[in-house]
């Protein structure tokens, strides 16, 4: 299934930041595209906890392959999802982190607290969940 996340009844996403979910049987993906900040974050963990509350999705993986950047309040939001999905007894994992996102996290101390599924780039092997990644 290829969703592209718009208004329906969720938080709006901002223009700067677009949503695609891939359901698999082990889980499901969102890959995001563009910038990840303060304006988008809100409407942005609503559509994520929104799929961590699907009975569908064992393990959520954010593919941020296409991410350049993210903000503060981006990680906030990181860390309140690995915080749900844990509550929730689920899996959240990221994917295709690069360049600026990746020295943020780094320089935060926080990457070690996601597994990573593909830390040189693109995805695209077996995920640790199940399912390809």
């Amino acid at each position: 299934m290829n969703l592209t996340w718009r208004r329906s009844g969720n938080p709006p996403l901002q223009s700067d930041i677009h949503a695609v979910c891939r359901d698999t049987a082990a889980g499901c993906r969102v890959e995001l595209s563009g910038r990840i900040t303060i304006d988008s974050t809100p409407g942005l963990q609503a559509l994520l906890l929104k799929r961590l509350d699907s009975q569908d999705c064992k393990a959520l993986t954010l593919d941020l392959y296409e991410v350049p950047y993210i903000d503060t309040a981006g990680l906030a939001m990181l860390m309140e999802l690995l915080r749900a999905a844990r509550l929730r007894g689920k899996q959240f994992g990221l994917s295709g982190v690069r360049e600026k996102p990746r020295f943020l996290l780094e320089a935060a101390r926080l990457l070690n607290f996601f597994p990573e599924l593909d830390p040189d780039g693109r995805p695209g092997g077996e995920s640790p969940y199940g399912g390809v990644a």
